[in-house]
């Protein structure tokens, strides 16, 4: 190979490297922010939202029903495909499929963090059989403004959409 062409191929290969470089270490920067982010969600989820979340369902106990919280962490399948971290409460009001065996529609409300705008995502589902519902989202909430009272009346605001004989609706 001439000189004057390696020279060039050089200079082509050193700029992509370069580009390669800036790329891979902008990613890196941008994992790393929703990494701390995702970790100021999962401190408010702990210390705000599971409190309000724990405390329904030892009152739901009490009145004989099932409910679930269940926290997810962020998570990257192999082909990418980025879950988000979560919280949800789930109300098993209707039927329970661990007793019943079969796969129903559980309402619930999901807090959802995107870091991406910084914000949690309230998402409910208040579908019943034979009755329709909403499944959407239904607010968003900047990390500081995620209060218990806010988690409260998300909660109550779907509870009274589901449980019979209420007067939130």
């Amino acid at each position: 190979m001439r000189e004057e062409s390696e020279q060039r191929f050089r200079r082509l290969l050193e700029q992509h490297d370069r580009e390669l470089l800036a790329a891979a270490a902008a990613r890196a920067e941008h994992g790393m922010r929703d990494q701390a982010w995702d970790t100021r969600f999962h401190d408010r989820v702990r210390d705000v939202v599971l409190p309000v979340m724990q405390r329904l369902k030892a009152l739901m106990h009490e009145y004989e029903l099932k409910s679930a919280v269940i926290v997810t962490n962020r998570q990257t399948s192999a082909e990418g495909v980025v879950t988000p971290s979560s919280v949800a409460f789930e109300f098993r009001v209707l039927t329970d499929p661990e007793t019943h065996g079969f796969p129903i529609t559980v309402p619930s409300l999901t807090l959802i963090a995107d870091p991406a705008s910084r914000a949690v995502l309230v998402h409910e589902n208040t579908m019943l059989p034979y009755e329709g519902g909403h499944v959407g989202l239904v607010a968003r909430h900047g990390l500081e403004d995620l209060t218990g009272a806010a988690v409260e009346d998300h909660l109550y605001a779907v509870a009274g959409k589901i449980l019979r004989g209420n007067d939130a609706q």
